[in-house]
């Protein structure tokens, strides 16, 4: 695999935009990418990306480079675009910015797109792993477990839950330093009460935190995290893999000891071989479920 090739859409990549929602009067985007030769007659299983960048920023084409790796082996992939939170100086939500609700519910539409129409690319609706980087990976979980957060419009005779996830330096709670990124809901904001405004962000931050949310019928999951992550801890990921054993779901946790945050991502702040090395360890995590392409 050519990591210099980065995160371009690249002509031999063959990828497809498509909108698969509306919201705020903004598109939704994602890009599609199919095997030029299916590996067999089949419906192909589906891979679904989200990425990071704080909730602030980022593309889909971040995650191209798996795309590209994963539809060469016969998956069909889709890398989700999702409306971005204005952050203000502090980190917190700016005055009238979407919220982290708005960011799970494109995420959740953009799922639900993809079971009702993967048969346009010969994929199969029934067999979706769902893969999220950093705060990707948030919204990976969130989408997974926070089924009580829902657009009013939201299908919900479509499943939103993948059948596999896969998620890489995720944040999975909001109880530490990520809490910054959730709103105040205290209705006489600003002028409310310290002690209220904050008990008002934290009651809120435990709703949003899906590590508080994780029942037994959370798929089988896979977790990677670099020891030497100072944006997201790794004991978060700990904590994650192992609420799972405890519910009896089967959760695989690898840690990198010498990774820091977005060791997933090529030509960032990690080696070409740790790259590889985390993309060999999530295909072998789907052969281990039998996902097959």
């Amino acid at each position: 695999m050519d990591f210099a090739k980065d995160w371009a859409i690249l002509p031999e990549d063959h990828a497809e935009e498509v909108i698969y929602g509306q919201a705020g009067g903004e598109k939704l985007r994602m890009l599609v990418m199919k095997p030029d030769q299916p590996s067999r007659d089949l419906p192909s299983s589906c891979l679904v990306f989200i990425h990071g960048g704080g909730f602030g920023g980022g593309t889909a084409e971040t995650l191209l480079p798996q795309c590209r790796f994963f539809a060469k082996k016969g998956y069909v992939c889709f890398s989700v675009d999702y409306r971005l939170m204005d952050i203000a100086e502090d980190g917190s939500p700016a005055a009238d910015s979407l919220t982290l609700a708005d960011c799970i519910a494109d995420c959740k539409r953009a799922m639900r797109y993809v079971r009702l129409n993967a048969g346009q690319w010969n994929g199969n609706p029934d067999r979706i792993a769902l893969f999220g980087e950093s705060a990707g990976g948030y919204l990976a979980s969130a989408v997974t477990a926070l089924t009580h957060i829902e657009a009013a419009e939201a299908d919900l005779s479509v499943s939103c839950v993948p059948n596999l996830l896969v998620i890489y330096n995720p944040i999975t709670q909001l109880m530490g330093k990520w809490k910054m990124r959730v709103e105040h809901t205290s209705p006489s904001f600003p002028a409310a009460d310290p002690t209220e405004r904050w008990l008002s962000r934290h009651r809120r931050a435990h709703l949003l935190s899906p590590l508080r949310h994780i029942t037994a019928r959370h798929p089988a999951t896979l977790a990677v995290h670099g020891l030497l992550d100072t944006a997201v801890p790794p004991e978060d990921s700990g904590e994650y893999t192992e609420r799972l054993h405890q519910l009896g779901v089967e959760a695989q946790l690898e840690l990198f000891p010498e990774c820091q945050h977005a060791f997933a991502l090529t030509n960032y702040t990690a080696s070409d071989e740790v790259v590889q090395h985390t993309l060999d360890i999530t295909a072998s995590f789907l052969q281990s479920q039998a996902f097959d392409c």
